[in-house]
């Protein structure tokens, strides 16, 4: 089979929400993000994707990296990083590695179904058939009470089989502790609990936040502050014994390097559709295996990046701490078609998620299923 690619074509998907939910710093009604599809002169198809700037995105990929792409040989996927690596010059921590990250998973995948083998095998090896996972919500809704529907929200994760659930808080510390205790209360202590604050205080409120949770017996508490705020995150790390996660908003192995070197993250959360793909994810989790930090892959989007995080995240290796197993996946249970649309992923009866063994990220996109959701297309060849 020739696997010199042959063709790029980009989908900017979009999707209304039933109503607007959010978090404590920004609210939105509808889901976006960018599929990519590259095909080989032999018919390999693979799919990518990124998340937070589609139709930006998709310009940078029209106009300088699906060029680049064009011609390489799907089979060296690490070999085509470097290349289009090299149009990271000004913007070191944005756009570029977001582009890439699309380019980069859509190469993996094609590489893995050219050969017939699940991309978890490409990767180098599933370690594991199933993983633990929590479920990333409930989301804030607007208005004076933000967090009244928390409760119904969660009982119906658990009614689903979920065993561990991140909430997401961050409007004031007595406001969210008395959330993190109604939670706790309700859930009881077998439920695994973490908490996000999506960068919404600051280190005074951070710092007040940790004290009043103490015995709530987090997992973890999330991005309390500015993700590039290194000096204040270093006071947060100072001042709680909570672990703190963090990682989505920063791109390639660099962005990793001087949080890990100064002991801030307790959990690693690298996003594969940002932070420049698979290829970097591998290196990124490499570095935190260094430090003896797990990883927990930060997943938002749709299809693409849920199928590839759970490839990525069965190779990780076992890491334990108090109370939890790792790899942990990250399950969006929110309204999300341009996840369910192509993706069918159930939690068993045991709280675990399995990972796709057919060839590649175990997705088969149709155009027609795209339909609904495209809002541009273009195509490079």
């Amino acid at each position: 089979m020739e696997t010199a690619v042959d063709r790029i074509e980009l989908f900017v998907l979009s999707c209304k929400l039933p109503e607007t939910i959010g978090n404590a710093v920004r609210s939105f009604d509808r889901r976006e993000t960018l599929f990519v599809r590259v095909t080989t002169r032999g018919g390999a198809v693979g799919w990518g994707e990124t998340w937070a700037m589609p139709a930006p995105a998709a310009a940078l990929i029209q106009t300088v990296l699906g060029p680049a792409l064009l011609g390489e040989d799907v089979r060296y996927p690490q070999k085509i990083w470097r290349k289009l690596a090299r149009f990271i010059v000004n913007d070191r921590r944005g756009l570029t590695h977001m582009a890439i990250s699309a380019l980069d998973i859509a190469v993996w995948d094609a590489c893995a179904r050219s050969e017939g083998v699940p991309l978890s095998a490409r990767l180098g090896g599933a370690m594991r058939d199933r993983l633990s996972c929590y479920v990333s919500g409930p989301f804030l809704k607007p208005g004076a009470a933000p967090y009244a529907h928390y409760r119904d929200d969660i009982d119906g994760y658990l009614a689903q089989g979920f065993r561990n659930i991140k909430i997401r808080a961050g409007i004031g510390a007595p406001a969210d502790a008395a959330l993190v205790a109604d939670v706790r209360g309700g859930i009881g202590d077998d439920i695994g609990l973490m908490v996000d604050l999506n960068e919404a205080g600051d280190v005074a409120q951070a710092l007040d936040f940790s004290r009043r949770v103490a015995d709530a017996d987090l997992i973890w508490l999330e991005e309390p502050i500015l993700h590039d705020d290194m000096p204040g995150w270093k006071r947060v790390a100072a001042g709680t014994s909570l672990a703190l996660a963090g990682g989505e908003s920063l791109y390639g192995l660099a962005g990793f390097r001087d949080f890990l070197c100064s002991g801030l993250f307790a959990i690693a959360q690298p996003d594969l559709a940002l932070c420049g793909g698979l290829t970097e994810g591998l290196r990124i989790a490499t570095l935190a295996e260094a430090f003896n930090v797990p990883v927990a892959p930060h997943v938002w989007g749709g299809a693409v990046n849920f199928n590839a995080s759970l490839h990525f995240a069965a190779t990780l290796p076992h890491r334990t701490r108090p109370g939890s197993r790792f790899p942990f996946f990250e399950y969006d249970a929110s309204f999300n078609p341009l996840r369910s649309a192509f993706a069918d992923c159930p939690i068993g009866d045991d709280g675990l998620v399995g990972v796709p063994t057919r060839p590649g990220l175990g997705l088969d996109i149709r155009e027609d299923q795209l339909a609904p959701f495209l809002s541009a297309r273009q195509e490079l060849r």
